[in-house]
């Protein structure tokens, strides 16, 4: 019998974390879904990790990125719903709950975009952790990405969303052209958006993110993203709206930041 729902994680040399987040699917309230876990040949023990905790642990031939290991993981889903996170990401014990009820209440919806929350993580952590980064982090995705007055907004991040089979078998998934993480994220939702379909931001749908603690790290990471953004404005032509939003965005911050040290 397939189950509502499939749970989509990549993952790259990464074993440590990704144990502590199929743990933490392991003690979901809800209990109709299954894990499917692909490593993206990794050179750690990422593969046998994952294969302690499910059945369907699938280990690509060689490393292509997050967006052809998710895809292949869409290949694999029985779920009639697809959600979506990552390895540095522990799940609350009601997030599948709440994409069910959440999709049950708002049958035109397509894909649900949740909460990401960092915790306390001591001065340098918590200041990044304003900065928005990942997925809005304690800065509030609201106060990044546009969600209008009935909470539907134009942004996913793959961290944490979820969507319905029928979106993937219609409008296909990841670009697989993006051989980073951070750009093929915004091209799903630009392309899905276009498309007409509902995306809606529910913050009760929540992870925690691990906290980017040193200066250093957040420094590779910046860079990483640059590299990121190049293959994103090479894939999609028309970035013109795109960069204005990102300027709202930083002015959004701002006023965040400002009330933050008042």
């Amino acid at each position: 019998m397939k189950p509502k729902i499939s749970v989509a994680i990549p993952v790259y040399n990464d074993a440590k974390r990704l144990e502590r987040t199929l743990k933490s699917l392991q003690e979901q309230t809800f209990k109709d879904f299954e894990m499917i876990v692909v490593d993206d040949c990794s050179p750690d023990n990422s593969f046998e990790v994952a294969k302690r905790y499910t059945s369907m642990a699938l280990r690509q031939k060689k490393n292509g990125g997050p967006a052809k290991a998710r895809n292949r993981a869409i290949l694999k889903a029985r779920g009639d719903i697809i959600a979506f996170t990552d390895s540095d990401v522990v799940v609350t014990k009601n997030w599948l709950k709440t994409i069910v009820e959440t999709f049950g209440k708002n049958p035109k919806v397509g894909v649900l975009m949740g909460n990401t929350k960092i915790r306390p993580a001591g001065y340098i952590g918590d200041s990044i952790s304003e900065l928005g980064f990942p997925g809005g982090a304690n800065a509030g995705f609201e106060n990044l990405w546009r969600v209008d007055k009935n909470g539907f907004t134009d942004h996913i991040t793959s961290c944490n969303f979820a969507a319905r089979r029928s979106v993937f078998d219609k409008y296909g998934g990841f670009d697989e052209s993006f051989p980073l993480a951070g750009g093929e994220d915004p091209e799903l939702s630009l392309r899905l958006f276009k498309k007409g379909i509902k995306i809606k931001y529910c913050p009760d749908i929540l992870v925690y993110h691990d906290a980017r603690t040193s200066l250093c790290s957040f420094w590779k990471w910046g860079v990483y993203r640059g590299r990121s953004n190049y293959y994103f404005k090479q894939r999609v032509k028309d970035v013109g709206g795109f960069i204005k939003l990102r300027r709202g965005q930083r002015r959004s911050l701002t006023s965040v930041l400002q009330r933050n040290m008042m």
